[in-house]
């Protein structure tokens, strides 16, 4: 799937992170980053493997460790 399922606003600025996870640790890395966005994130899949964690800078809660 190349496009989201809902409207993003033009003009804001978005950082876009794909992960692959058919290497050892990417599903783990890919939840344990996308833990902090919490409601701020968005997850749109490529396909079956590769995720893309779509966040706004700056609106993280807090720092994954």
């Amino acid at each position: 799937m190349l496009t989201p399922h809902k409207d993003y606003r033009r003009g804001t600025e978005f950082t876009l992170i794909v992960f692959d996870l058919r290497i050892p640790g990417g599903a783990e890395r890919f939840h344990r980053e996308r833990r902090p966005w919490a409601e701020a994130g968005d997850v749109e899949m490529l396909d079956q493997d590769h995720p893309v964690l779509m966040v706004q800078p700056g609106s993280a809660r807090r720092i994954s460790p």
